[in-house]
């Protein structure tokens, strides 16, 4: 209670002119207008503050409630207020002795816009019934401090954890490396009058507004450039993500991944985000994918401190996160195989950590890999065979592709591959001796196509130069015979042309989707490896060709069957009259001999190619079957079979192209004797000449069968 003296009690001027002598009366008047000047503060000048120092001065001076009342005149004039007067904040002070408890003082009689300001904030409805508390933040009135721009020595007073969090945090050490533009508490959650809960719609830190507050710096390119920050582009990548775009309220924003207050750099093992504690981080949301992934081989890899370990971010990026079903996610199933191989490609990765090489390439040649580089969304990728998360190694019998498990894991696809045969390895390296079986059927095939395509490349060559010199001379104007068609000859028969037909179109069908699947992404091969992704059209068109091979083949054997038939066959059959024909043809085409051979019907020329034929169908017809039919197939037979028939349809393919290509067509299209085409497999004759210069020993058998028939003919004339 602050004591003051009472007043006298206050008379008239005449009374007291009337009541007492002269002396008396002048002591009475000073006394009076003393009185009046007490009596009446509030109709004169406010009270000064000296007047109020003059008890609020004594440092202990107390409040009747409790408190010190003592004021510290120096402090006050220089705050804020230091030019105000005491009466401007504490009203009810007109009469003194002022009241022991006086009116609450009210900042917002001054400060209204604040005053409007934080009547929906926060901070007012924390201070409940009562005015917001100004003093909390900018101290005693006496005291007032005009707040920071960093907020934290403000905001500290009561939101202690937070504020120690910041400033150990990327924000908050900025200013000490001498950033300016450092976010502060402000920048994120308004201005401090406004500041609203998290949970408010109308806050900038609510859960769907805190992207766009991030933005404000984040998105603003100069600002990113000029504190050099490393992925400028944060904002506009999350925005495409699925957590950016998603409609659902718990969707991840920047505070989930990043933290709210303590927010680390990527290389602070401390952070959020640090590689070894991104699955920690995510795992938050996604629970159940991190139970998988700690239980899996990069799980434990990353708990060991193997930093180089893939983590969620490795394979679904980092802020632009996409869908595993968008085709631009590097998780979805086109690109899995690819996001795989970033690792286990990676020759520094592989030769540090042990892992096997080779696992891409095996995989893009086997069918799985051929059809996923076709387009295909259906074929099994690494995920598939592996799993996603919980990616365990053979070794382990949980892992689902242990020798236990193997078969239940084929069979998600393939139906009854538990009671397959033995599996064995499934990324086969056909290169290596690993593989005994593979390695030298491969090594064969590719000595047998080198030697048998070069030989007929060398032969084919030999005989375009000994023809085109023959026809430069007759050019030049050489005496030559009259090249006349003179008769014509049935060569083959509308049935064997029509065999002929199918047979030529099937094999060339065969070729362009049979390679198509090996090569899709050949600018030759393209377009049906795009249809491959919507239809399996090649598939279907390779295996429609095949049947038609294949009835064409049968329908030809049944063919042999008959008179022509067996003719056919017994003059394809080799002798030893074709060693010495290609002897002497050889001879012939080097400039050794002066006259080629007089062959028969089918030269040795023919009969390769016919016996080359039958051996390449079987041989195709075979593989493809056991590879089109392979889930029966891998019921009777091991996987080391199916790789064995992979391998040689292959390089079988490549032998029939390559010999047709070379052998076929030159003989009858780019030789110079019939160029541009021998017309005989569409009419199905053959000339006079043709046939004497290509077939002499049949043309001198046919001429002199003719004779005989004419010379018996004239003989029963004559009878």
């Amino acid at each position: 209670m602050i004591r003051v003296l009472p007043r006298p009690p206050v008379r008239s001027a005449g009374a007291l002119a009337c009541a007492l002598p002269p002396r008396a009366w002048a002591r009475a008047l000073v006394a009076a207008l003393l009185a009046a000047l007490l009596a009446t503060p509030a109709l004169a000048e406010p009270l000064s503050n000296d007047l109020c120092m003059n008890c609020h001065a004594e440092p202990s001076l107390e409040r009747s409630s409790g408190g010190t009342a003592y004021v510290d005149l120096a402090q006050l004039k220089l705050s804020p207020h230091g030019r105000l007067a005491c009466v401007a904040c504490h009203k009810g002070m007109e009469e003194l002795p002022h009241a022991a408890t006086l009116p609450e003082v009210r900042c917002g009689g001054c400060h209204q816009d604040a005053a409007v300001a934080i009547a929906g904030s926060a901070h007012r409805q924390a201070a409940g019934p009562r005015e917001a508390s100004c003093l909390g933040c900018h101290g005693t009135g006496h005291q007032v401090r005009r707040p920071t721009r960093t907020g934290t020595a403000d905001c500290v007073g009561c939101h202690v954890r937070v504020t120690e969090q910041y400033r150990t945090s990327v924000h908050g050490t900025a200013p000490a490396r001498g950033d300016p533009e450092a976010s502060t508490c402000q920048d994120c959650h308004g201005p401090f009058h406004s500041i609203r809960l998290h949970t408010d719609p109308a806050s900038p830190v609510y859960r769907a507004n805190l992207p766009h507050t991030c933005s404000r710096c984040h998105a603003n390119r100069a600002l990113m450039t000029r504190r050099r920050i490393t992925i400028p582009e944060a904002y506009a990548l999350y925005t495409k993500s699925v957590h950016g775009q998603s409609k659902d309220p718990r969707a991840a924003t920047c505070s989930d991944c990043h933290e709210s207050h303590d927010l680390r750099r990527a290389n602070d093992p401390t952070s959020s985000i640090f590689r070894t504690n991104v699955p920690h981080t995510c795992g938050r949301c996604h629970t159940r994918e991190f139970a998988a992934f700690e239980t899996g081989i990069h799980g434990q890899a990353l708990r060991r401190g193997v930093t180089a370990a893939p983590n969620c971010t490795d394979c679904h990026g980092e802020h632009v996160v996409r869908g595993p079903k968008d085709p631009a996610s590097p998780v979805v199933a086109s690109a899995v195989n690819t996001t795989c191989s970033r690792c286990h490609e990676a020759q520094g990765i592989r030769e540090t950590y042990g892992l096997p090489a080779g696992r891409l390439t095996t995989y893009r040649d086997s069918f799985h890999g051929l059809a996923s580089r076709g387009g295909s969304k259906a074929v099994a990728n690494c995920a598939s065979c592996h799993g996603f998360h919980d990616i365990l190694p053979s070794s382990d019998p949980r892992s689902a592709v242990s020798p236990g498990q193997l078969g239940k894991t084929c069979g998600k696809c393939h139906a009854g591959a538990d009671k397959w045969a033995t599996l064995g390895g499934v990324h086969v390296v056909l290169a290596t001796q690993t593989s005994p079986i593979l390695y030298y059927t491969r090594l064969v095939y590719l000595w047998l196509i080198i030697s048998v395509c070069g030989g007929m490349a060398l032969h084919q060559a030999l005989d375009f130069i000994r023809k085109s010199r023959r026809h430069y001379r007759i050019y030049r104007g050489e005496p030559h015979p009259e090249r006349s068609p003179g008769r014509w000859y049935v060569r083959s028969l509308p049935i064997e042309r029509l065999q002929h037909v199918l047979l030529m179109v099937s094999f060339f069908t065969l070729v362009w989707t049979g390679f198509a699947l090996k090569f899709p992404e050949s600018w030759l091969f393209a377009w049906l490896a795009h249809l491959e992704a919507g239809f399996a059209w090649r598939s279907v068109i390779h295996r429609i060709a095949a049947i038609v091979m294949i009835v064409t083949s049968l329908a030809h054997l049944v063919y042999l069957f008959t008179r022509r038939g067996r003719g056919l066959i017994f003059a394809l059959l080799p002798s030893l009259r074709d060693v010495r024909e290609a002897w002497g043809n050889v001879l012939y085409l080097v400039g050794l001999r002066r006259e080629p051979p007089a062959f028969d019907r089918f030269n040795y020329i023919e009969k390769a190619e016919y016996w080359a034929l039958v051996w390449g169908t079987i041989v195709m017809t075979v593989t493809g079957l056991l590879l089109w039919f392979a889930n029966q197939s891998l019921q009777w037979m091991p996987k080391w079979v199916l790789d064995l028939a992979t391998l040689v349809h292959y390089y079988e393919a490549w032998l029939a192209f390559l010999a047709i290509l070379i052998w076929h067509l030159y003989q009858n299209i780019l030789n110079p004797d019939v160029y541009p085409m021998n017309w005989a497999w569409v009419t199905g004759l053959i000339s006079e000449e043709q046939l004497r210069h290509e077939h002499g020993s049949e043309w001198e058998r046919m001429e002199a069968e003719e004779a005989a028939k004419a010379a018996a003919a004239a003989k029963a004339e004559e009878k």
